[in-house]
């Protein structure tokens, strides 16, 4: 017989492609990702009162956009995380006083933001050790060599 099907033992398991549930995304694209799950992570951090969710957010955050932004933007996915973290947490610390009905001033939002970032610290260092270690692997030092490169005058800039 020429149409049999093949014994249970000889079926291939089905792959998996991260690619299929979440393609590769410009620097844009990833700087607006990371800042979406930066103020998120902090957000539900502080409504569960669990700090260290803000610093797993950061570290989540930086390695899915290093991982999954294309190789020509990577330096800017690298090097942002940290601003957009502190971006995040300022909008974070102002939507909780505004949630909490207090009135918004100065001081208690800089303190949430100071004691965020020094509770967040560990998660940070480790969060962007990781990232660049991916982006990394995924091209960044010839990334630093093109904007050498072109600084210097020696190619011309690429079409964006």
């Amino acid at each position: 017989m020429t149409g049999r099907r093949p014994v249970a033992s000889q079926r291939q398991a089905p792959t998996f492609a991260w690619a299929e549930l979440w393609p590769e995304m410009g620097a844009k694209a990833a700087v607006g990702a990371m800042f979406a799950i930066f103020l998120f992570a902090h957000l539900v951090a502080e409504w569960l009162h669990v700090p260290a969710l803000t610093g797993f957010g950061f570290a989540a955050g930086s390695a899915l956009a290093a991982g999954r932004t294309r190789r020509q933007g990577l330096l800017l996915v690298a090097t942002t995380p940290p601003l957009i973290f502190v971006v995040a947490v300022t909008c974070g610390e102002l939507i909780a006083a505004h949630a909490g009905h207090l009135a918004v001033s100065a001081g208690p939002v800089l303190a949430g933001i100071f004691l965020t970032l020094s509770s967040a610290a560990p998660w940070l260092f480790c969060g962007l050790a990781g990232a660049l270690l991916i982006a990394t692997v995924r091209g960044l030092p010839r990334c630093v060599r093109e904007l050498r490169a072109e600084v210097r005058g020696k190619v011309t800039p690429r079409e964006h």
